[in-house]
Order: C-alpha cells, then structure tokens, then sequence
C-alpha cells in the first residue's frame, strides 16, 4: 500500500496554503499515492466553505485516492473514537493530544492500525523529540504512526515540524524544512502483532511542554473565575 502526508510551508495566504497542498495532491496522485493525509493549517480549519471547495477539487484532480484530512481529529475534551480510512483504523490527534501519557493507555486499547499527529512543535527540539516518541508509539500504539507537519512563518503564525511516516519502529520517510510530500510503502493494515506490555515513555521537553500549557490553562480558568479543577 503506497501511502503519503504533505508537509506544508505556511504561505502568506490561506488560499496560496491550498493551492499548494492542491498542487501536492494531485502530485501524490500521479506518484500512484493510494492514502493521502493531510497536515492543520492554522486559520484555515475556520473556514469551512473554503475547506468545502478544496477538497471538491481534489476529489476532481485527483479521484479514486483515499485521504484523511484533519476534520477527523478528536476534539478538545471529545471521546478517544477511531474512525475507517484507507490506513485501516485510525485515530487523528492534534497537539498535546499527541504526547499525552494521559492518553496512551485508552489509545492501546482501541487497537488501531495506525496514528496520525497534526503536532505543533514549538521548536525544532519538540519537533524531533516527538519524532523519537512516534517510533517508540509505533511498537506501543499502533503499527504506523504518521506526523503531518507545517514549516515556516507568515500570517503572525510559525511552524518547526517534522513530517515523517513511521512502521514498526522505523522512519520510513522524514521531511527536511520546507515543502515535502512523504511517501512510503507499508503492509495492508493489519494493527500490532501483540499487545506491547508498557506505554511509551516522553522526552523532557514535551513533558516541560505538557506541563506549561496546563500551568497557562489554570491560570486562564482561574483568571476568568472558574474552578481550576
């Protein structure tokens, strides 16, 4: 199964970001690409008919290929729930929800084929630390861990990712700055052999990191007279 995740150089534009991922899909589709996945792009997920529109036109540039886009992500404080996609079954996370402790243990037991993280690294040490625990999340969660990743600046907004597929504890494709389409062949879904006995472990960088958003979330609570707890 060829399968592919767009790394994305923010633009100074939203509708300059889509017509570069356009450009891409219909790349991936001439490269015989069977699932594509699509990275968040910042201020873009506000806008719903844009969003509506562009994924209308990759259905017309490029039919017949599978795609998982960032709408199916969990939701802030929503249930862990997996969904079919052409990866087999699959849990979409976005940012903290990607290095969550919290989280691995309900995440091993949905057994899925596969992870994909819209990860927001902060900086380029978050980027490569959470590079390190999707290979440790490959043997732990699920046999393929897919990070989809934005670059750059613009827009007041930054971006230090790192796109990259992950199998069975192996970086099968990583992406360098800019924009990349990742691509890489792995087996029909088909989820972990065995149920690992422990729980991927995080770097100290994403645990400093956990720990000063949910420091800021508290202070906010507490700033707008509710409980903290």
């Amino acid at each position: 199964m060829k399968i592919a995740v767009i790394q994305h150089r923010l633009r100074t534009h939203e509708r300059m970001d889509l017509a570069a991922m356009l450009a891409a899909s219909e790349r991936a589709a001439e490269d015989g690409v069977q699932v594509l996945v699509y990275p968040r792009i910042p201020g873009i997920t506000a806008h719903v008919g844009l969003l509506d529109a562009f994924f209308r036109n990759v259905e017309e540039r490029a039919p017949g290929m599978a795609r998982v886009s960032p709408a199916t992500r969990r939701r802030e404080g929503g249930p862990l729930e997996s969904h079919l996609t052409g990866l087999g079954r699959t849990l979409v996370l976005a940012g903290d929800d990607c290095i969550d402790p919290d989280l691995f243990e309900r995440i091993q037991q949905l057994e899925c084929d596969a992870l994909v993280w819209l990860f927001d690294a902060e900086d380029p040490l978050q980027a490569e630390a959470a590079l390190e625990l999707a290979l440790d999340a490959s043997l732990r969660l699920a046999p393929l861990v897919i990070v989809a990743a934005v670059t750059g600046r613009a827009r007041g907004l930054s971006g230090h990712g790192i796109g990259a597929i992950v199998y069975l504890g192996e970086i099968v494709s990583e992406g360098d700055p800019g924009d990349e389409l990742l691509t890489a062949r792995v087996p029909a879904p088909a989820g972990l052999v065995e149920r690992p006995r422990r729980l991927p472990e995080l770097a100290p960088i994403l645990l400093q990191r956990l720990a000063a958003h949910r420091a800021h979330d508290v202070c906010t609570d507490r700033d707008q007279g509710e409980p903290p707890y």
